[in-house]
């Protein structure tokens, strides 16, 4: 029997996803491309914004009419958004909702009429890095986010099976983990938190480096910033989705922190570490949001070394409060206001990355180029192409001396 799978959405997505296809290899079953003809299609879904969800449900009906033959399972969130009946009547055979998501392999096995033994978690090396799924759920509940109501509420992995995934990662030889979760400040196992996890993880024998994934502000920031600025395998790159630098939007946003402990909070993190990758996600054109208010932002932007925005219009998620705001902004100026953000992305990723010329830094190799460069990424989240290696050095790390910068480039 042979399975593909297809992910939209967020790196949580996407460490599911590779556990699924560990799970059903581990059953025998032969994990092929998606697009190749298969018996099982397992389409890992989206739903953050409506864009994202018809997105998905149009690729659905595409498959049920390309191959009506095979066994086409839904999961993720448009999954828990999108009612069953309207999925049945698309074509599809199976929906798996998050609370039956680690069944996936025997819910499918069943309906094919296969046997299913369970084994033990072993990953599959078909990428570069390891993602860890450590946590789901989310109890923020902000006013434009749809992902507490398809994923539920906060749930954490217990903290030794978090450990022993990622002693099977090394020992199958990753030498990048990358740490996830809905809410990554909501784990918790007994009195143990986020910060305990990481510690531990960080002290694995064999282990390479550590990833963090996005982080709530308000929450573990500078507990996670003081371990990261202590420990030399954690990554020293800190995503935080600040979202806006105007504390009337944050208010109607719901977010928990005000533009002010921003500000303190980002200080206080980069002072610890001056040369920290530092990421954001930012929302142009919120309800409410008065030209006024979007040039709080881009100040709070201004002001700090981001190295990597990644900025949204805001876009309608039908089922949040926010859908039912007044004071909408026009599509134009939400766009405009997002187009003058990412003109000040590029200028600040390029002159951050030109800080590490003449500088060792720590890449992890994933491909080589038409003209046989590698490139791959720095602990810092910065793109690195590197002469004189072959593809031998393909997912394994080295260290290099950039000479120049090209844009935000490291040349070495």
């Amino acid at each position: 029997m042979t399975v593909a799978f297809k992910t939209f959405g967020c790196r949580l997505n996407r460490a599911e996803t590779a556990k699924f296809a560990a799970s059903f290899a581990a059953a025998g079953f032969e994990c092929v491309p998606f697009g190749t003809p298969a018996d099982v299609v397992v389409l890992h879904t989206c739903a953050v914004t409506q864009a994202a969800e018809n997105e998905c449900l149009k690729l659905t009906r595409s498959l049920r009419r390309k191959d009506p033959s095979a066994l086409l399972v839904l999961t993720g969130c448009a999954a828990e958004a999108v009612s069953a009946e309207t999925l049945k009547a698309m074509g599809v055979d199976l929906i798996v909702t998050h609370e039956k998501k680690d069944e996936l392999t025997a819910i499918v096995s069943r309906q094919l009429g296969i046997p299913y033994v369970p084994r033990p978690f072993m990953p599959l090396r078909n990428t570069k890095r390891a993602m860890l799924k450590v946590q789901d759920g989310c109890n923020f509940f902000c006013s434009y986010c749809i992902v507490p109501h398809t994923r539920g509420l906060p749930r954490s992995r217990p903290f030794d099976e978090c450990l022993r995934d990622a002693q099977a990662f090394i020992r199958a030889g990753f030498q990048e983990i990358v740490v996830t979760g809905c809410n990554l400040a909501c784990y918790s196992d007994g009195a143990r938190g986020l910060v305990d996890l990481l510690a531990a993880l960080a002290g694995l024998p064999g282990l390479g480096r550590l990833r963090l994934g996005s982080l709530e502000p308000g929450t573990v920031e500078m507990e996670v910033a003081a371990l990261m600025a202590a420990h030399g395998k954690i990554c020293k790159f800190l995503h935080l989705p600040i979202q806006s630098g105007d504390d009337g939007v944050l208010s109607r946003m719901g977010r928990r922190y005000a533009a002010g402990q921003m500000r303190q909070t980002l200080e206080d993190i980069l002072r610890l570490m001056p040369n920290l990758g530092l990421g954001a996600d930012i929302i142009t054109g919120f309800p409410g949001e008065t030209p006024e208010a979007f040039e709080h932002t881009r100040a709070l932007v201004s002001a700090f070394p981001f190295s990597n925005l990644h900025v949204f219009p805001y876009s309608v998620r039908p089922g949040t409060p926010a859908a039912t705001f007044d004071g909408d902004v026009p599509e134009a100026d939400r766009k405009r206001r997002a187009a003058v953000l990412n003109r000040l992305k590029a200028r600040q990723r390029a002159a951050f990355a030109k800080q590490f010329i003449g500088k060792e830094v720590d890449v992890l190799v994933e491909r080589l180029d038409e003209d046989g460069n590698a490139h791959g990424w720095t602990g810092e989240y910065l793109d690195c192409s590197i002469s004189g290696l072959d593809f031998s050095s393909i997912a394994t790390r080295v260290s290099c001396v950039p000479h120049a910068a090209e844009g935000n480039m490291l040349l070495a």
